[in-house]
């Protein structure tokens, strides 16, 4: 800062003034300096507040999949004490429905390849021996089926109550009521970090995020299934329905969340009557999607079964070069009969002018 003195100030009282003039500079100079540190303080405690409740809320996410999954529990708990159902224990996890493993529903093609495959109404169509049926939803892979199997091993109650009543309310199932016209389903309360450990696979972002999709992917899946009768009068006719496998609700956060899943009082119904011993450890161990549909298909057959290799790639939908299918499927049985002692086999045939054929014996239990 430049100050003019007046020509007629003495020497003495133009060096006092200049001394006065340099003072309240420094003294201006200090304080913008201070007002700059005061305002950029602020600014940092303005950004810290911010933060604090993100820093926050993370923490308080940490954990609070197990509280969540108490919380529903006791909810539960005082649904049933005010009499609204009853529940039972589940004995046996291990069980799948046969039916569900015979079908075409899961089947190791990559969900990409699927839509091609889809109708005009967006539907997947198949014929078995055991019926004819279409798939609604999105495509759905074996590893869906395996989250779906996951949640099955984490099932523990099954309730029994009126339709509207229970905790995801039912009005389409009526021939399934018993006499007091209840229904049954099975149910499932667990984090996502938990069926992900049954899956056999850690915690990280990417596999959360793909367990989370294919949970609500489960979620859209129904089945039009028909059987064919003889009826006295019109002969030969279809009969059929449509069946929805689970209901699914689910609260997520960043690292963990909430499932609850309601089994249909159908599945309920081949658990009971129709079920299939399903060892969750062999189907883990096998690495292919193939392999694990294979492996899932044998388990519905009995200890004694006999059939040519392309009917059975066809039955399960195989994926990929039919040319190299004995070799493949030849591996997973090894894998099955060495390293678990589930089965023997037999392959027999040329492949040229007489089919491969897989003859297949199960070992029995020790």
């Amino acid at each position: 800062m430049e100050h003019s003195m007046p020509p007629s100030l003495t020497k003495m009282e133009r060096f006092l003034a200049e001394r006065n003039a340099a003072s309240l500079q420094r003294q201006k100079d200090l304080f913008d300096a201070e007002k700059e540190q005061l305002i950029n303080a602020s600014l940092v405690k303005a950004a810290e507040a911010e933060l604090e409740p993100e820093q926050s809320t993370v923490k308080k996410s940490k954990g609070i999949g197990r509280k969540l999954v108490k919380a529903a529990d006791d909810k539960l708990l005082e649904a049933e004490q005010l009499g609204l159902f009853t529940s039972l224990m589940v004995t046996d996890n291990n069980a799948i429905p046969t039916l569900l493993a015979r079908l075409p529903i899961f089947i190791p093609i990559p969900a990409r390849h699927q839509r091609s495959m889809l109708d005009k109404d967006m539907a997947f169509a198949f014929e078995t021996p055991f019926g004819r049926g279409r798939r609604f939803g999105p495509p759905v892979t074996i590893e869906d089926e395996d989250v779906l199997f996951a949640m099955l091993q984490l099932s523990g109650r099954r309730l029994i109550g009126q339709p509207s009543k229970l905790p995801v309310p039912l009005n389409d199932s009526s021939w399934l009521h018993d006499d007091r016209g209840n229904l049954t389903v099975q149910i499932m309360i667990a984090t996502v970090g938990q069926i992900n450990k049954e899956l056999g696979i850690n915690d990280s972002g990417l596999n959360y995020k793909s367990t989370v999709e294919s949970i609500k992917r489960l979620g859209h899946v129904s089945i039009e299934l028909e059987t064919k009768k003889r009826d006295l009068y019109l002969g030969e006719t279809w009969t059929g329905q449509t069946i929805r496998l689970v209901d699914i609700q689910w609260q997520t956060y960043k690292e963990d969340g909430l499932i609850f899943a309601q089994f249909s009082p159908l599945m309920v119904k081949w658990l009971r009557e129709q079920a299939t011993y399903h060892n969750w450890k062999i189907r883990r161990s096998i690495k292919s999607a193939n392999g694990r549909a294979l492996y899932r298909f044998l388990c519905t057959q009995g200890n004694y079964y006999k059939r040519e290799l392309d009917y059975i790639a066809d039955a399960i939908h195989w994926h990929g070069n039919r040319s190299r299918l004995r070799p493949r499927i030849e591996a997973v049985l090894q894998q099955l009969k060495e390293q678990f002692n589930w089965c023997d086999y037999h392959i027999h045939g040329t492949g040229r002018s007489e089919p491969f054929i897989l003859e297949f014996w199960r070992q029995k239990k020790s």
